[in-house]
């Protein structure tokens, strides 16, 4: 299965580094790899390193990198441009941040799922939520997405979702780049609108999301993004809200209760070129921003 990966980037190679690594990593038999990087004419040095790797992986096989440095308007932009660079032959398309990672073994769980699972559109995973040092803050299950309550509140999250390449294409949905924080609601919200068969993976844990204190998702520019959305909303839905996101809270919580606690997670501490397997001492899916090792 080829799986075409788009990354977006601005100044941030010490991020950068483990993402691109935790990718190439995935290759093995029955998975392709063909990773694109969208980079916004950074200045710290990020084009020359993905040159110097792009040449030292050439004749990898099942394994190919492109990127292009160029300004861009932003992070959603940059994602929809190389979106829109896809090749024809890709079975498989997902979005991880520079400072997303998968883990070991992640794409070729998902091949094997959706392989069995021929109907379906997209597969939905498992994910860490990781601190700005990769502690372990908490994970995340899969809920099952529901055609309104995504219009409020964003069900799916990107770095732990894999779309069949051929049916986001018919589809064309892309982010709408005038959003600045939450177009992966709008996002997910327009692709939920299409109806697809979404196949949920509580078992799989296909990577990590890091609070790194500088989530656009965390700033003000959120509350602006949230006054345009719901403005947008028919009031009762508005008002259902609050409803909407324990009820999914609630889904996660029972996702986890029906699957194995999760013991261990591997990464690469940025500049490293090899994984660092870490323990997970207290497993638990309750979202907080305290990590293990912090008193």
């Amino acid at each position: 299965m080829k799986f075409y990966i788009v990354t977006p980037a601005y100044n941030a190679l010490h991020w950068l580094q483990g993402c691109v690594r935790s990718i190439a990593d995935q290759v093995g038999a029955g998975v392709e790899v063909h990773h694109h990087i969208q980079d916004g004419a950074s200045t710290d040095g990020t084009a020359a390193w993905l040159e110097a790797w792009q040449q030292q992986h050439a004749q990898t096989p099942g394994y190919k990198l492109t990127f292009e440095s160029a300004p861009d308007k932003g992070l959603y932009d940059a994602i929809n441009i190389a979106w829109k660079k896809m090749p024809q032959d890709a079975d498989v398309t997902s979005h991880l941040n520079s400072d997303e990672q998968y883990l070991p073994g992640a794409l070729s769980a998902v091949a094997d799922e959706l392989q069995r699972n021929p109907k379906a559109d997209i597969a939905v995973a498992s994910y860490m939520v990781l601190d700005k040092d990769y502690r372990y803050i908490c994970h995340r299950r899969t809920s099952r997405p529901n055609k309104t309550i995504s219009r409020v509140i964003c069900q799916l999250i990107t770095c732990a979702t894999f779309h069949r390449a051929e049916v986001f294409r018919k589809r064309g949905v892309y982010f709408d780049p005038t959003y600045r924080s939450l177009a992966d609601v709008v996002f997910y919200r327009d692709i939920m609108a299409t109806s697809p068969k979404v196949l949920q993976l509580p078992h799989v844990f296909s990577s990590i999301y890091v609070v790194t204190g500088y989530n656009v998702s965390w700033s003000d520019i959120t509350e602006t993004d949230k006054a345009r959305l719901y403005a947008e909303l028919p009031s009762h839905l508005v008002k259902l809200c609050p409803f909407f996101v324990k009820w999914n809270n609630l889904q996660y919580f029972i996702a986890d209760w029906l699957n194995k606690a999760p013991r261990e997670y591997a990464v690469y501490h940025k500049t490293d070129t090899e994984r660092t397997t870490r323990p997970i001492k207290q497993p638990r899916v309750r979202w907080g921003f305290r990590s293990e090792g912090e008193s």
